[in-house]
């Protein structure tokens, strides 16, 4: 029976090696982006009138974006990248206040949405979603709802801050 035992565990172990060279790579996060045409988030984006700043930076070329924002005294961090498994984009991070926050990314033309589900720094569970539309190059609209609630709670129009030559 023992060695009954072992034939099983070397078929289970070849059949994993096996398995597992056959699967494909995980579409990059820069690829998804560069598909679809949304590239161009990289950058830092300012709000002409909050003065509020947005960074999305490779932290890990191709693979993961950090994003840093300054929402008047607030900062938040967080990380975005792909689920090697199921493809999808999420987002994590956290906010100098306490908040933490799960999302997700989806892009489609002009359009890309940040769904969010957050825990406040106070305990308070909730949920919102962000909209990014681009304008042109260096301009994006931002929309920022509530769940269940139709018009948005923040609206702002961000420019792309210039790199100083």
């Amino acid at each position: 029976m023992k060695r009954g035992r072992n034939w099983i565990t070397v078929i289970l172990a070849v059949t994993m090696i096996c398995s597992a060279s056959q699967l494909t790579a995980a579409e990059t996060l820069g690829q998804i982006l560069r598909d679809a045409k949304w590239e161009g988030i990289l950058g830092t984006w300012v709000d002409p009138e909050t003065k509020d700043v947005t960074r999305f930076a490779w932290k890990f070329k191709d693979k993961v974006i950090e994003v840093r924002a300054q929402d008047g005294s607030k900062e938040t961090v967080s990380l975005v990248g792909v689920n090697a498994r199921t493809g999808e984009i999420f987002n994590m991070g956290a906010s100098s206040d306490g908040t933490s926050f799960l999302g997700d990314w989806k892009f489609q033309g002009e359009d890309a949405e940040l769904g969010i589900l957050y825990t406040s720094g106070d305990g308070q569970d909730g949920a919102l979603s962000v909209k990014y539309h681009r304008v042109d190059a260096d301009t994006m609209t931002v929309q920022v709802f509530l769940a269940g609630v139709t018009d948005p709670v923040v609206s702002s129009t961000v420019k792309r801050q210039k790199t100083k030559k």
